[in-house]
Order: structure tokens, then sequence, then C-alpha cells
């Protein structure tokens, strides 16, 4: 009779942890989700810093070239952006200021246009500039 009252005992135990190892559970998982679905924004997020990228080194369409750099400006914003980011877009819209300072780049943009994409690679340094760590 001992024995089957130990048992009873122990299974009562157990039973008031249940619901600590269920929140156990349901903790790991919920971190889970989290982290993978930031993953997954990151990887939609550098889909798109790569289009952008890829458009504002577009030499021969100063159009797209404007639109890549409008577009990095809001990407970098975002919090999804690292420091690592910022550094990487800061140095291609110092270059890109600098193409289009002296007339390196592809196709001649007219001024107006070529005057928007230098004030745009400015933003986005100031943009890249806020985001990255303050030494």
């Amino acid at each position: 009779m001992e024995i089957l009252q130990g048992i009873w005992a122990a299974m009562l135990a157990a039973a008031s942890l249940a619901p600590l190892a269920t929140f156990g559970v349901v903790l790991v998982a919920y971190l889970t989700y989290r982290q993978r679905d930031r993953a997954d924004r990151r990887d939609q997020w550098w889909k798109r810093a790569q289009w952008a990228i890829d458009a504002a080194l577009d030499g021969s369409d100063p159009q797209r070239r404007l639109a890549g750099l409008k577009v990095l400006v809001q990407l970098i914003g975002s919090d999804l952006a690292t420091a690592e980011d910022a550094d990487l877009m800061s140095a291609l819209a110092v270059e890109i200021r600098g193409q289009e300072g002296s007339g390196r780049h592809g196709a001649a943009a007219p001024s107006p246009l070529q005057d928007r994409i230098v004030a745009a690679a400015e933003g986005l340094i100031r943009a890249a500039a806020e985001k990255a760590p303050q030494p």
C-alpha cells in the first residue's frame, strides 16, 4: 500500500510540473518562430538591397540609378539593416557621388538629373552615418 501511495504522490508531483513544462515548450517555439521570421525578413531585405545596388551602379540609365539610390536610402533606415550594411551603402554612395561629379559613369546624365543623383548619394551617406555605430 505504501508503494501505491508513493507512486500516487510522484504522479501528483509530476502533474504539478506539467504547466511549467508546457510553458517551456511554448516559449521555445515562440523564440524559434521569431528568429525564423527575422531571418526571412532579412533575406527579403537583402534581395531588395541587391536590386537597388545593381540599379544604383547602372551607369547607362540615370533614372534607374536615381531610383536605386532612393531605394537604398529607404532600406538603410530599416531595423533589418546592420552597421556593416551601412558601411557598404556609404562606400557605394561615395563612389557614385565621385562618378557623377567627375562624369566617369557610362551615359552622360542631364545636369538636373545628375544633381538629383548626387543629392540622393549624399542622402544615402547621411542615412548610413546615422545607422553606423558612433566611435
